[in-house]
């Protein structure tokens, strides 16, 4: 009601309704807004919002509606539950939606509340404030009328009348009122601004919640840390920078052997008959004609022919081949390689499973590289029987199952190992130690862009940008047109035939400073006529080989012949010129050192004490009294099945998507997802027998030993539910996730799988994510386990 020369109104606030899809409805007679009655059937008015009335009229009309509003929810509960996966009975075949609970037999009668009358008093007879919060007074709002703001929103908005921390829950209908009163128009004319969440102010911290930062581990990161490895945080990965001189490990690459850890390379393993047609679609090159044993470098596009990602993929069988993709890309390439499957191509006989951590990968280069690796694998290592961009299988250091590609990043004679993940430090100490007289060395990641610049190597992301085509980025020799189809064909065909009339943009060129002395940083621009920018550089490292700066940059196409001379603009402010270089590669352009001979003898295979496989997981021995255990429980076997959605792989398996039953030898097959399985036991060669059993019941059937590739805990506890509610979002009460659920979930901002397998009736959970998270996830659940006083087993 007004009151003296300012006012502050009487309406009941509507602004919760107004979230929900309602349009309030002014009433003259008790002069304020009521609900329109536009909200959903599973929205219902309690209280003086409703109406008026006496103390025992408004607690009869809350009860009623409080009642049924309790019918509701659980009617609308029971309709989800019933279409709920991980139920333990299968959801039937048609279930009515959960707005299908919705007022009907059994409801609940809400009483009628009256309105009462109320006078129109919004203001007095002189000008007075409107909105405290904000300092609009009712001469304000009149002016913003006269000057052609006459709709509440624009007055809102002109004002900032009821933007305020009150939110219009006291001033909207004075603001709307004397707006009414400037232009002439009704208050039910005028209408009211439009409410928008939040409804209380929430602090950022709640919004934020608890930090989470997920961090990802190499199988070999606890040696690096006690080496003295300087940490680079890449992504996620914690990843050795340098052991200290990163100088003198590039050296020791090109003149001796080095090894370094690339786990972080993203790895898929493809199976099925269909797999060249995936191929030659992802690929700008060709993919029919790949021999098994072969090893093919390819790159990728998006649709618009920018350079997406790069790697290396191997046929190792028939239907069967492994594909590497670049650190940072490799989660974006497997939902790639997915969406195209899933929404193009569903019909392709393709099944694609990402191993990345799986595998703890070492590429051992340098011209003794051969010699190192005789030492501890008996495949056979001479060039006629393994030749460059060749792929083997065998054993490494005594570890079967080993994958050996002959490769160079670095430009030297290398091989790279991808061993299972839990035997990778294994492999790696073995390395170091077999190869002591060779002068063997470990190098970082900051000596690998030094090798790999001085080869000419390009990196995805770093120098190319997202505008960068194909051609731009000097990949003329992999872009195969000939091809009928491939993603970006139709910009690349366009970009092709335009350069070939009239050529444009940047390339990809090498730099070599006129002063090598001279190292410019990363980014300096390339100018001409002092000031109009035609290219940059894109990558720039002081050369320990050369003795001389070595540059990748985007250079205009017009300036990028070899020999032309350029003005590269320094961070100082002063300018030095460089010469474009006849190649990328400022060192063995003709690729002679990748394909040399040993100077020593190579083999025989040396013996070796295979230890048990390394746990991703290293829980502090803890022993509280608390009420939830955690287990790691990782050195289980781990096979992931993928066959057709409801085929006789399914049957034979005996689990449907969403749930986790007991096979007849105690395993647990989980169904991880539509058409995937994931069987957990206590016996090695798990993959082995589940692959000869499975083997043909359908047309295509992966069946791929993950045990390596997975960490995996077990939380048990009759507090178990609430420590994975801290940092867990899934409903996890009974009737949600009961017994034999399985599903996939964000644990700590961690994707993890989540099986409950209750031990004698207490609450079990299993939890699996990538190896490399899991330690960060173990972490995670000790930390919110801290106030249950969570103990440690395993």
């Amino acid at each position: 009601m007004a009151q003296g020369n300012f006012g502050c109104g009487w309406t009941a606030p509507t602004a919760l309704l107004n979230m929900a899809g309602d349009r309030p409805v002014y009433s003259p007679r008790a002069a304020r807004f009521l609900p329109g009655g536009g909200y959903g059937e599973d929205v219902l008015v309690a209280g003086g919002l409703a109406g008026d009335g006496g103390r025992d009229e408004l607690v009869g009309h809350a009860r009623a509606v409080g009642a049924e509003a309790a019918r509701r929810a659980l009617r609308r509960r029971a309709a989800r539950l019933a279409q709920l996966p991980t139920r333990a009975e299968p959801p039937p075949s048609a279930v009515p939606p959960p707005s299908a609970a919705v007022p009907g037999e059994g409801a609940v009668a809400i009483p009628e509340l009256p309105v009462g009358e109320h006078p129109a008093l919004f203001r007095g007879r002189t000008h007075g404030m409107v909105d405290f919060s904000e300092d609009v007074s009712s001469k304000d709002i009149q002016a913003a009328a006269r000057e052609g703001y006459d709709s509440v929103e624009l007055v809102k908005r002109y004002t900032t009348s009821t933007m305020g921390p009150a939110q219009g829950k006291l001033e909207t209908v004075n603001t709307v009122a004397v707006l009414a009163e400037a232009t002439g128009r009704s208050i039910a004319d005028t209408g009211t601004t439009t409410w928008r969440p939040v409804h209380v102010p929430v602090t950022l911290g709640a919004l934020a919640g608890r930090i989470f930062e997920p961090v990802r581990y190499s199988p070999m990161q606890p040696w690096h840390a006690s080496h003295g490895a300087a940490p680079l945080v890449a992504g996620q990965w914690i990843r050795p920078e340098h052991y200290g001189d990163p100088a003198a490990e590039v050296r020791a690459v090109r003149e001796r052997v080095g090894i370094i850890d690339v786990t972080p390379i993203g790895k898929l393993d493809l199976r099925g008959p269909d797999v060249p047609k995936l191929l030659n679609l992802l690929y700008v090159n060709k993919w029919s004609k790949l021999g098994i044993g072969r090893v093919r470098y390819g790159v990728m596009c998006a649709e618009d022919g920018v350079v997406f990602d790069d790697g290396v993929t191997g046929r190792l069988g028939e239907d069967h081949y492994l594909m590497s993709t670049t650190s940072s890309g490799a989660g974006a390439v497997w939902e790639w390689v997915e969406n195209w499957l899933q929404t193009e191509h569903p019909e392709w006989r393709v099944h694609v499973t990402p191993v990345t951590t799986a595998y703890a990968s070492i590429n051992v280069a340098g011209p003794k590289s051969r010699e190192l690796l005789g030492r501890l694998t008996d495949v056979d290592l001479s060039p006629e029987a393994f030749e460059y961009m060749h792929v083997r299988t065998g054993r490494v250091a005594g570890v079967d199952d080993c994958v050996l590609w002959r490769i160079g990043f670095t430009g030297e004679l290398s091989y790279e190992l991808h061993t299972p993940a839990g035997y990778g430090p294994h492999v790696w100490e073995a390395l170091l130690e077999h190869g002591a007289d060779l002068g063997v060395a470990p190098f970082g990641v900051e000596a690998q862009r030094v090798l790999r610049l001085e080869k000419g190597h390009l990196i995805v992301g770093q120098d190319t940008d997202g505008l960068t085509r194909a051609y731009s980025a000097g990949l003329d020799w992999a872009v195969k047109l000939d091809k009928p189809d491939f993603v970006g064909r139709p910009e690349l065909a366009w970009q092709h035939e335009r350069d070939q009339a009239n050529p444009t943009g940047s390339r990809l060129v090498g730099l070599a400073m006129v002063d090598p002395s001279v190292v410019p940083e990363e980014a300096s621009q390339i100018v001409v006529d002092g000031h109009r920018i035609v290219g940059r550089i894109t990558s720039s490292r002081r050369s320990p080989t050369l003795g001389r700066a070595v540059c990748l940059a985007q250079l205009d196409v017009s300036l990028s012949a070899p020999g032309t001379e350029v003005t590269v603009r320094l961070r100082d402010g002063n300018e030095a010129r460089a010469r474009v270089s006849e190649h990328l590669a400022a060192v063995d352009p003709d690729g002679e050192r990748q394909r040399v001979g040993s100077s020593g003898p190579v083999g025989p295979c040396r013996e070796f004490t295979v230890p048990a496989p390394a746990s991703p997981i290293v829980l502090a021995p803890l022993r509280a009294t608390g009420q939830v255990t955690l287990t790691d429980q990782s050195a289980l076997a781990k096979v992931l099945v993928r066959a057709a959605v409801n085929g006789p792989v399914g049957t034979a398996l005996g689990t449907r998507f969403g749930r986790a039953a007991r096979d007849a030898d105690g395993s647990l097959v989980v169904g991880s997802a539509p058409g995937e399985w994931l069987v957990l036991g206590e016996r090695a060669g798990a993959a082995v027998e589940l692959a000869a059993r499975l083997s043909g019941l359908e047309e295509l059937v992966s069946v791929v030993d993950v045990t390596q590739g997975r960490a995996l805990l077990r939380l048990t506890g009759p507090r178990a539910a609430a420590l994975l509610a801290k940092v867990c979002a899934i409903d996890l009460a009974d009737d949600v996730t009961p017994d034999g659920a399985a599903l996939s979930t964000s644990t700590a901002k961690l994707v993890t799988g989540l099986v409950r397998d209750d031990m004698d009736g207490v609450p079990s959970y299993l939890l699996h994510c990538e190896r490399s998270s899991g330690q960060y996830l173990g972490d995670a659940l000790l930390d919110a386990g801290a106030e249950f006083g969570i103990t440690t087993a395993g």
